[in-house]
């Protein structure tokens, strides 16, 4: 069973999209030996990547860690 990815992967997902990477694309970028399978686990929550992976993964799309989101919209106005 997979759990809902955290709102920073779910950030990182909409810019590969939009950038118009794949995920075997941007798995080049990040050199991961699984292409596609690690980023795909990554976005959907079925894996958490460690901060460092975070912000290779970050860097890869042109976008600084420190500025992605901690929680989602919804988190924010129920807390």
């Amino acid at each position: 069973m997979t759990s809902r990815p955290h709102p920073i992967m779910r950030a990182l997902a909409h810019r590969r999209r939009e950038l118009g990477l794949t995920q075997d694309e941007l798995a080049e970028r990040l050199y991961l030996s699984r292409r596609g399978v690690t980023v795909s686990h990554r976005e959907t929550g079925y894996t958490t990547p460690d901060l460092y992976s975070l912000d290779a993964h970050a860097r890869a799309l042109g976008l600084r860690l420190a500025l992605l989101p901690l929680e989602s919209p919804v988190e924010r106005k129920t807390a």
